[in-house]
C-alpha cells in the first residue's frame, strides 16, 4: 500500500503537533503540510495536493465546513475527514451536505482514526460508531430539541452570551424587540431552560456557541 500523504488543519499548535506524531508512527503515511487556519489551507493545498486532509471546524479565518465546498471545488481529489470536538448532529449534517468524506471525534482511539483514513483514503466514505448513531437517530425523527435550533436562534443566543441586551440584537438584526423575545422563549423552551443564564450556559454545554 502507498503511504497516504496528509495535511493537518487545526488551530491548536499542540494537538497538530501531537497528531502529526501519532500518524508518522504508525508509519503508513506522510505529512505533507499543517494549517492553522483556512486561507494558510488552501494554499497548502494548491502546493502540496494531498489525499487526506484531517479537517478542524472551529478555525480562524473560515470554519471546516465552510471551507469543504472551496475545497472540493479546487482541489476534487482530495478528500476531507473532519476531526472535531463538536458532536451535535447539527454539525454533521452540514458537513454531509458540503461534502465531508468522513466525521470524527477528538477523542476518538487512535485505531479508529487509522481506519476512517484507511477507508477514506480507499473511497470509502467514513461516519461509523457514536456519528452514525447520531445519523440514523436524526434520520427517524428521534433529535434533542437543541438540534432544532435555527441559525438565527444560535446567532441569537451568541449577541445574548456577549452581553447585548435585547434592544441591542434587535437593532442589529434590524427586527421587533418583540421578534427577539419571542426568538429567545422559543430557544429557552427548545433548550430545556428557565432564565437567559441557563441559556447561555446550556448553550455552551451543548457546544452550541465556543
Amino acid at each position: 500500500m502507498n503511504k497516504i500523504n496528509i495535511v493537518v488543519a487545526d488551530d491548536h499548535q499542540l494537538f497538530r503537533d501531537g497528531l502529526k506524531a501519532m500518524l508518522q508512527a504508525w508509519g503508513q503515511v506522510n505529512i505533507v503540510g499543517e494549517a492553522s487556519h483556512g486561507s494558510v489551507l488552501l494554499t497548502v493545498l494548491a502546493s502540496q495536493t494531498p489525499d487526506i486532509v484531517l479537517l478542524d471546524i472551529s478555525m480562524p479565518q473560515g470554519s471546516g465546513i465552510d471551507l469543504l465546498p472551496t475545497i472540493k471545488q479546487r482541489f476534487p481529489n482530495v478528500k476531507c475527514i473532519m476531526l472535531t470536538m463538536h458532536e451535535d448532529v447539527q454539525y454533521v449534517l452540514r458537513s454531509l451536505k458540503q461534502g465531508a468524506d468522513g466525521y470524527l471525534l477528538k477523542d476518538a482511539a487512535e485505531e479508529e482514526l487509522k481506519t476512517a483514513i484507511r477507508e477514506v483514503y480507499e473511497g470509502n466514505k467514513y461516519f461509523k460508531n457514536k456519528i452514525s448513531d447520531m445519523i440514523v437517530a436524526n434520520l427517524s425523527g428521534a433529535r434533542a430539541p437543541e438540534t432544532l435550533l435555527s441559525e438565527r436562534e444560535i446567532q441569537i443566543i451568541r449577541l445574548v452570551a456577549e452581553g447585548k441586551i435585547t434592544k441591542e440584537i434587535a437593532d442589529q438584526l434590524y427586527v421587533s424587540v418583540r421578534t427577539i423575545e419571542t426568538h429567545r422563549s422559543r430557544i429557552m423552551k427548545k433548550l430545556g431552560v428557565s432564565n437567559t443564564a441557563e441559556m447561555i450556559q446550556m448553550a455552551y454545554k451543548k457546544k452550541l456557541i465556543g
